[in-house]
């Protein structure tokens, strides 16, 4: 086999093509290691319009978390250094685009790493960016052939090194400037902690599925406006003289009518495009990669007669406790060990309340507030607990239901 041409994408050969010695071709993927599948992965994310819808909804949710510092108590606490530096991350985004871009990085590749930008160990950082997953080289670096347990061996790991490719500059970053965040866990393979797989990578099959429906039907489309003729003439027909057929063109006022003497029966290239069934093919590959990504038919509905309003706003605001929360919690847990508030009984919290879809959720809880304040109420009444004792559970029943 001769290689006869590769494609690449930020600098690394992602397809082959090959040539044999009869001048058939066959193509292949070069996929490396799993680092740099990312690539691959980030260019699918943008290019597949079933996946890029899917993880546009998913970004849009999570970039509107609203994050709040609580003290021990459960009590937020007012002009936070840490919610001030997560409102303005960088000096190029808000929170909202810097969260947007992280849950991008988090479903097409599996993992995203923020970089904090810090003048010393412990100070609140300065800047926080996301890196590229596709321009960070470990070199085996995040490897380990041993459990990390004590703090010697957290400082040790801290202190590997990972390069980074920023406009062709390489930087030289700390594991401990890192705070990694995975998609969905990092060890699920052998020798895989500090990095996740990534869900595209289960749905590969399936988006080239969609991408061949779509180059099909597109084919076909342009062929549904081509005709074959065939050509019945006997040669005995009438024939029709040329100061005729300019006359009748001439009326007609069509370049695009052909007068002719000959007996011919038009046919289109393509005349049934139900019968092929692409748009059922491409609404059950769409289906799979919507449940590879938590969602389902009430939330992107490719057949939209077949799901109610209603089903569809319970559907999304399920998708958004069920999914969408866990991912923004994962967030704040990680922010909270690294900034070291969880050793103080602090925590910074993501809410997704103030969202008009969820307005039914925050009413169902305002209504279990009222029925136990009014049990409450009763049990002072027929003095079961102290008044003290009720100020107590009423406060810690309002900060169990975030209200």
């Amino acid at each position: 086999m001769d290689i006869f041409k590769g494609f690449r994408l930020f600098r690394r050969e992602l397809i082959s093509a090959e040539r044999s010695r009869t001048g058939e071709f066959s193509y292949s993927f070069l996929d490396g290691n799993s680092f740099k599948n990312s690539d691959k992965y980030l260019e699918t994310s943008l290019c597949n319009p079933v996946l890029m819808t899917v993880i546009l909804l998913r970004a849009r949710l999570y970039s509107q978390m609203r994050i709040q510092h609580v003290d021990s108590k459960g009590v937020e606490v007012k002009n936070s250094q840490y919610t001030k530096l997560l409102r303005q991350p960088n000096y190029f985004q808000s929170q909202e685009d810097f969260l947007f871009q992280q849950m991008w990085f988090l479903s097409a590749t599996g993992n995203d790493y923020i970089y904090q930008i810090k003048a010393f160990i412990n100070d609140v950082p300065k800047a926080l960016y996301n890196l590229v997953p596709s321009e960070i080289n470990f070199d085996k670096t995040h490897k380990v052939n041993k459990f990390i347990v004590t703090e010697k061996d957290k400082k040790e790991f801290g202190e590997r090194i990972a390069k980074y490719k920023l406009d062709n500059q390489e930087y030289k970053i700390k594991f401990s400037q890192l705070i990694p965040l995975y998609d969905m866990a990092n060890g699920l393979t052998c020798d895989s902690f500090f990095r996740s797989d990534s869900r595209v990578k289960g749905s590969s099959k399936v988006l080239e599925n969609i991408d061949e429906n779509l180059k099909s039907k597109n084919k076909n489309l342009q062929f549904s406006s081509k005709y074959i003729g065939l050509n019945k003439s006997t040669g005995n027909e009438a024939q029709i003289q040329d100061k005729d057929r300019t006359a009748i063109e001439r009326v007609l006022s069509r370049k695009d009518v052909l007068t002719t003497n000959a007996q011919i029966e038009y046919k289109h290239l393509v005349s049934d495009m139900k019968r092929l069934f692409l748009d059922e093919q491409f609404a059950e590959d769409a289906t799979k990669v919507l449940l590879a990504f938590d969602q389902n038919k009430d939330v992107l509905n490719y057949f939209s007669k077949d799901s109610t309003f209603e089903n569809q706003t319970t559907g999304l605001v399920k998708y958004i406790q069920n999914s969408i929360q866990q991912s923004a919690d994962n967030l704040t847990n990680s922010l909270s060990s690294q900034w070291g508030l969880i050793e103080k009984g602090e925590a910074l919290q993501a809410s997704f309340d103030h969202l008009p879809i969820m307005q039914s959720v925050v009413n169902d809880k305002v209504a279990s507030f009222k029925v136990l304040q009014e049990a409450i109420k009763l049990s002072i009444e027929n003095g079961t607990i102290s008044v003290q004792e009720a100020r107590q559970m009423s406060e810690n029943l309002r900060i169990q239901l975030k209200l």
